[in-house]
């Protein structure tokens, strides 16, 4: 699924030595490759310009904290010279203090073993419950007065790919997992290219009720796979046999969306709050602070659909009434 032919750079001859080249070059090749950080959306060159001169601490994300996703794990461990090179160029241009790796610590499906060490960088491993980088700066060394500069660890892949090889960002690595798919893989997947095709390359199993574009937790489902194509941010494709929403049923009372809640809040009583209009009592619930991690809903037995209300009142602002 690799674009065997990859655009190039106009008028740029790839570099042979990353130290002859300023901080400022390469973040002008970072925005002529057109590369995107998969982890936020945001161009890598807007990213690397905001941070320079910060004093800042580089932290290469690779933590796939979601059931099925391993699609910036994975590239990190096959392609770790890339890696391990795109970071030194991104240390370089923002003049960073140190370099550290983070993975998720509560991964336990690998075959492979996760180093201490890649290319002679430091890999940190995030503890805590999902998601892991809402809890990663407090599970880290305590540097003084350290600012953090989170990149992907796939947007460092291109960043390498466009200095060394003087190329435009034209893939994305994808996790194609799930219970219908026969050979789940991560793949590295050409820009444009329609889910349909990208499910047909690992083969399906069955004909799935539900495919999801992204995680597990918070992705979108997909009703038309070839409407959907793979964008800079699409991390995963997962393939189901059974669309698990359609098999709601009343609140049981368990408590689990409280539990695993990440800002302590209670899921439940605001969507009862919502459901008998006691705006009064919803105003106390700390709504507004919802980070839409879909960690509630998914937790919930009932399969109920409360991240969706609890986060989309977050973005409403004030309640009225």
């Amino acid at each position: 699924m690799e674009e065997k032919s990859r655009r190039s750079i106009k008028d740029y001859a790839p570099a042979a030595d990353a130290g002859a080249l300023e901080a400022d070059e390469i973040i002008r090749l970072a925005r002529m490759a057109r590369i995107v950080d998969e982890r936020d959306g945001l161009p890598l060159f807007r990213k690397l310009k905001a941070a320079q001169d910060k004093d800042a601490v580089l932290l290469v994300d690779a933590m796939d904290d979601e059931p099925y996703i391993s699609s910036q794990l994975g590239p990190l461990l096959h392609l770790r010279e890339e890696c391990a090179s795109g970071a030194a160029l991104a240390r370089r241009a923002v003049g960073a203090k140190d370099v550290l790796v983070l993975v998720y610590k509560n991964i336990t499906d690998l075959e492979i073993k996760i180093p201490k060490t890649i290319e002679g960088l430091e890999v940190q491993r995030i503890g805590g419950v999902y998601p892991a980088d809402n809890r990663s700066e407090s599970s880290l060394p305590r540097r003084k007065n350290a600012s953090y500069l989170y990149v992907g660890a796939c947007a460092l892949i291109h960043l390498h790919r466009a200095v060394f090889q003087g190329t435009v960002q034209t893939t994305a690595f994808v996790t194609v997992a799930g219970d219908c798919v026969d050979k789940p893989a991560n793949l590295e997947v050409s820009l444009g290219l329609s889910a349909t095709r990208v499910l047909e390359a690992c083969g399906l199993i069955v004909q799935p009720n539900r495919v999801i574009a992204g995680g597990s937790m918070t992705g979108v489902s997909i009703a038309d796979t070839d409407k959907v194509t793979v964008t800079p941010v699409t991390r995963a494709l997962l393939a189901f046999r059974e669309d698990q929403r359609d098999r709601r049923s009343a609140c049981i009372g368990c408590g689990r969306c409280t539990e695993v809640c990440p800002m302590g809040l209670d899921p439940r009583f605001i969507c009862a709050c919502l459901d008998m209009n006691r705006r009064g009592e919803l105003r106390k619930t700390d709504y507004q602070y919802c980070i839409g991690c879909m960690s509630c809903s998914y937790s919930c037995p009932a399969k109920l659909d409360l991240a969706a209300r609890v986060f989309g009142l977050s973005h409403k602002g004030e309640v009225e009434g």
